[in-house]
Order: structure tokens, then sequence, then C-alpha cells
């Protein structure tokens, strides 16, 4: 958490722990690391100033719980911010429809309106060698599908005012250069109420 004051760090998965700690052991940054759900935080009430959920957010089964518990462990006052893959263009349909020289011709998408809870996607990242694809089994992750819509009435049901809603996107010449970065982002900031 390189430029930002020393905290707490959080992730449900102890091998991406351990190798934090390794890191902070390395390099000190006053950061500590915690194997924790999101979902259920045991920190206190008003704890922090500050609560950050980099791509995180969409792969939780019960994303209103998470912001629930966001909300709950922020000071009046202080502020969530979050960003996930774009609903828009990940829905439960997708595929990249490619030019002979594998440059991205478009992304078709379908079924932005249909719910999935769970089902299980398996997939290898552009960036994977074949020689790895034949070592090494797909990425498998757990896709919990969401509209626009219905993420903003999660993050008002939590009680959370939001500030700011963003979708930034890759310039042409950086997607050309880095394929993977060529989706939109999604990026929310919010802020606790006052009172409580």
């Amino acid at each position: 958490m390189r430029g930002v004051a020393p905290g707490h760090a959080i992730d449900i998965a102890p091998t991406f722990i351990r190798h934090a700690i390794e890191a902070e052991s390395a390099e000190p940054l006053g950061t500590a690391y915690l194997v924790a759900d999101a979902t259920d935080l045991q920190f206190s009430a008003g704890s922090f100033d500050f609560v950050t959920a980099f791509m995180s957010m969409m792969d939780m089964a019960d994303h209103g719980r998470a912001l629930c518990e966001a909300a709950r462990v922020l000071r009046p006052g202080g502020f969530l911010q979050f960003s996930i893959l774009h609903p828009c263009f990940v829905p439960p349909h997708r595929r990249v429809l490619r030019n002979p020289d594998r440059t991205t011709r478009a992304i078709e998408v379908a079924g932005y309106f249909d719910a999935i809870d769970g089902r299980i996607d398996t997939f290898w990242f552009e960036t994977v060698p074949q020689e790895e694809r034949e070592k090494t089994e797909p990425f498998r992750i757990p896709r919990f599908h969401r509209t626009l819509s219905g993420w903003v009435d999660l993050i008002v049901d939590a009680g959370l005012i939001i500030d700011r809603f963003r979708e930034p996107s890759a310039s042409v010449e950086l997607a050309k250069a880095e394929p993977a970065l060529e989706d939109t982002l999604f990026c929310i900031s919010g802020r606790s109420s006052l009172r409580r």
C-alpha cells in the first residue's frame, strides 16, 4: 500500500497475505496484513477514515454485506472507494472477436440483465503462453453479476452517499500496447453519513 498512511490490508486468500507480509518484511511500510472476510470484518465500528477494495468486490458472493461492513467500519464522514470490472462489459455472456492479427475487432456481450450467482467461469489470461497453459490449470472464478443500478442500490442500502461515479478507459495507444487494459473499469467513491 505504497503512498498511504500505515493501515490494515485484508484478503481472504492466505497465500496472498503471506506474499504481502514477505514484501512488508523486505520493505516496511507500516501495513498490517490479515486474512479476513470482507463480509465479516473483525474491526470495531468507526475504525477507519478510508476503505478501499481494488478489483475484488465483484468476486464476492454477498456484495451487499461487504458494502455494509465497509460502511460500518468507516468513521462518520469517512469514505469508501472501490473498482470493479464494468458490468456492461462483463455480463453473463462475453466473447472477444479478433482480427486475423489477433487485435480486438469487437466485444460481443449479452445477458446484461440476467442475474448469475456463483457460476464458475474457467479461462486463461491472454498473456499466458501456450507452453504454460499445458503445464497448469486454467483460472477458475465464481461470477456474481449485477447491473449498474443493482450496484447503486446496494451502495445506497449500505448507507453510503455516492460522491463520484467514474468509468475510466484506456487510450487507443495504451490498449494497443497492453491489450488486457482495453476493457473499461468502473470506480465508485462514496462517503459514510456524517451522523450515525
